[in-house]
């Protein structure tokens, strides 16, 4: 299932969108993009959405659209499968086309910036339609800087997801030790759940540049009181004292306490031989199939400046194609996000409901039930934090802070070098949303 964000490059997008904004404006719909289009005379709509689910969750999508598909006449909705790190340049080149498809789903939300041009904004749907959109039943957080940017909403959430700390509760009794609340405790409690000679270690951590490092260092740097970018996306800001004690910490967590590896175990959690790990709701699915398993989930411990988790999900949105496509694409997405078929949506998939109303749907409720400890993530989205989608740019230069953050886990760099390093090389790469216009 996809969770957090997965990197992936971007090159030659912008060149390609340069010369996309006419023809999308025109799109004519084509069979292979489109199939039959609504008419004046009522004939039922096609329309065709891409997405990157793969596995249980291609299944249980399949399964949800059919059933929009069987609940009304005006619309079918096909499902079109598309690799994830393929997805902006294909979609790109459908748009110069003229072929793109009415919907994109699961769309991770840094893809927004270089495929605005062609992305339909909602604005005249909600205002037309305010009920159907129904803003302040989203969670706290999932608009702004996820799908609304200079005050224009380009898409809707469709899953959301945070990180926390998850705890093998027989390891933490065996050990006498309680979940941390702060980093001293975090180095503390891991300490004593290590043990060389059962090559069991204390926590894991991701080691390698790239997302997974990414979102597990982001919290850190917020706790610590840093922060990626300024709020304009303007100036470069994790080179400071944040991200020096985030970078400082987790090389420490290896070099210096010795309680996580370089080589950690795979699957370490799931058998034993890892006591604490930083993932989110996308597990619980995997660990509640092991039996021997018996583990907790707690809030991640908090730093300095306070608490913190990194927001994740993905994001639903409408093509530019024709306003008939458009419209039926609007209710198919309105329609998916509902309470109703959010909770069934964050029940199948592995996620956390989009809506606060629901909480009260049978389904939701029977999963918190039996997953109690699931309201760890519900309650982070109280400090819950999205990346700054506002930087265009922000993969390429997420991958030159974790290739940093890496050299300084294996001891290569100092946290202080780390971070003016990546400071130097991201800052020709800085892009913001706003300059792209």
């Amino acid at each position: 299932m996809f969770k957090h964000f997965k990197r992936l490059a971007l090159p030659l997008v912008a060149a390609l969108l340069l010369g996309v904004v006419s023809a999308c404006s025109g799109s004519s719909g084509k069979e292979g993009a489109s199939g039959t289009d609504q008419t004046a005379s009522g004939k039922r709509v096609t329309i065709t959405a891409w997405h990157g689910a793969s596995g249980e969750s291609a299944k249980f999508l399949d399964n949800i659209v059919k059933k929009y598909n069987e609940s009304q006449s005006n619309a079918t909705v096909k499902l079109v499968f598309v690799d994830t790190d393929n997805m902006v340049t294909k979609l790109t080149a459908a748009a110069a086309g003229k072929a793109l498809p009415e919907v994109g789903m699961l769309m991770w939300p840094m893809w927004l910036g270089p495929l605005k041009d062609v992305v339909k904004p909602l604005d005249e749907f909600i205002q037309a339609e305010p009920d159907k959109w129904n803003e302040d039943d989203f969670l706290n957080g999932l608009i702004d800087g996820n799908v609304r940017f200079d005050g224009v909403t380009y898409g809707i959430p469709i899953e959301t997801n945070n990180r926390a700390l998850y705890y093998n509760k027989k390891l933490f009794n065996e050990a006498g030790v309680t979940p941390p609340k702060t980093w001293d405790e975090l180095v503390e409690a891991a300490q004593k759940l290590t043990d060389p000679a059962k090559k069991r270690w204390g926590m894991s951590l991701p080691t390698t540049q790239g997302g997974a490092l990414d979102a597990a260092w982001a919290p850190f740097l917020w706790q610590a009181g840093g922060e990626y970018v300024n709020a304009e996306g303007t100036e470069l800001q994790f080179n400071g004292e944040g991200g020096r004690a985030a970078t400082q910490f987790f090389a420490d967590l290896i070099n210096k306490h010795k309680v996580a590896s370089l080589s950690p175990p795979q699957n370490g959690f799931q058998s034993g031989m890892i006591a604490m790990s930083i993932t989110g709701p996308w597990s619980i699915p995997t660990l509640n199939a092991n039996e021997k398993l018996d583990y907790g989930i707690a809030p991640l411990p908090e730093g300095t400046k306070g608490k913190a988790t990194i927001l994740g999900g993905t994001n639903n949105f409408i093509f530019k194609t024709t306003p008939e496509k458009e419209k039926a694409a609007w209710d198919f997405l309105t329609w998916l996000s509902t309470p109703e078929n959010t909770a069934e949506f964050a029940v199948g998939y592995g996620s956390i409901p989009i809506r606060k109303s629901s909480s009260d749907i049978a389904a939701w409720k029977e999963f918190v039930k039996e997953n109690p400890d699931i309201q760890v993530h519900i309650d982070g989205y109280q400090y819950g934090r999205y990346q700054p989608f506002n930087v265009l740019t922000l993969t390429e230069i997420t991958e030159v802070i974790t290739s940093h953050i890496e050299a300084a886990m294996h001891n290569k760099e100092t946290a202080e070098e780390a971070m003016q390093k990546a400071y130097e090389e991201s800052k020709p790469l800085l892009k913001t949303w706003s300059s792209s216009k």
